[in-house]
């Protein structure tokens, strides 16, 4: 979520450094920041429209990903404190956001929490904004750098040059040699007219096909790739089990795993793995499909 929020402030690079040794993550981006206003209008406003007429768009042309608002409080699930600190313009400003500080306002009927903001001799931010989060929920460090590294290149589509959008963890940058799955592909069916990604290094393809989606009639734009491995064992990775096939809308994951709405059990769908691209189901004008943790659709829409 706090890398989609830096794709709609239109961030060229998101570093995101994770010290286990403090206990902190700090993800930082060089978009346009927020003003005083900005902070409470938008981003401390659950439920805001982030689409709307023109603002569908970011500034630099981009497709907006944020919907509800609601990416923020994602936070809280994997950490206890949250410091944001933002610039525009010459406004530099902070804040922190304490979940058990909440939980209290909750338990008191409060309408309104308020946010504790920070003197500005401890706001370092220069430009975009730095979220750092402390008070890790234990789980958090027990999973892998190579891990995380995964699944950010699998839950987004638009990482790379080719998009001006580059994400760093922990001094390196994720790409697409970070996907596995396509390391270990075999045979490949690219979908639609889409460009299939970079193969990394290492790659031993055998043969690769196009296919045409009719759609009765209606053209409805898809793109995206489907390939099968040499042995359903090769899609097992410490990132987990890359049997299945993702969709994604925007630019970003919007179902984790398409395959198992799918009523085949035969064998063959163990060796399958790949991307689908359906802005469609994403459009901004239709109610929202997805769920509220953004990571699949609702099943009975």
């Amino acid at each position: 979520e706090a890398v989609a929020n830096a794709w709609d402030a239109d961030a060229k690079r998101v570093d995101i450094t994770i010290d286990k040794a403090t206990g902190r993550i700090c993800i930082a981006d060089d978009g346009i920041g927020m003003s005083i206003q900005d902070m409470n209008d938008k981003y401390l406003h659950v439920g805001y429209r982030r689409r709307f007429g023109e603002t569908d768009k970011t500034p630099m042309g981009r497709f907006v990903m944020g919907r509800k608002g609601l990416g923020k409080l994602s936070l809280f699930s994997i950490a206890q404190t949250i410091e944001v600190q933002s610039a525009k313009g010459r406004a530099r400003h902070g804040l922190t956001m304490n979940l058990a500080e909440i939980e209290k306002a909750l338990r008191a009927n409060k309408t309104m929490y308020l946010p504790r903001p920070m003197e500005s001799k401890y706001v370092k931010v220069k430009k975009g904004t730095a979220i750092t989060l402390t008070d890790i929920k234990k789980h958090v460090f027990e999973r892998s750098i190579v891990a995380l590294r995964t699944q950010l290149a699998r839950r987004f589509s638009v990482i790379g040059e080719r998009f001006d959008f580059k994400v760093v963890l922990n001094g390196n940058v994720v790409g697409i040699e970070d996907r596995c799955e396509l390391q270990k592909a075999q045979f490949v069916w690219r979908i639609g007219d889409g460009e299939m990604p970079k193969m990394p290094s290492g790659c031993k393809i055998l043969e690769q096909h196009n296919i045409q989606i009719p759609s009765n009639g209606k053209f409805i734009r898809l793109k995206g790739w489907v390939a099968t491995a040499y042995l359903p064992k090769d899609l097992e990775t410490d990132a987990g089990n890359m049997n299945g096939i993702v969709v994604m809308a925007r630019g970003r994951l919007i179902q984790e795993d398409i395959l198992v709405n799918v009523n085949d059990g035969r064998m063959y769908t163990t060796y399958l793995t790949g991307q689908i691209e359906a802005d469609v189901l994403d459009d901004t004008d239709d109610i929202d499909i997805a769920t509220s943790d953004r990571q699949r659709m609702k099943e009975d829409d």
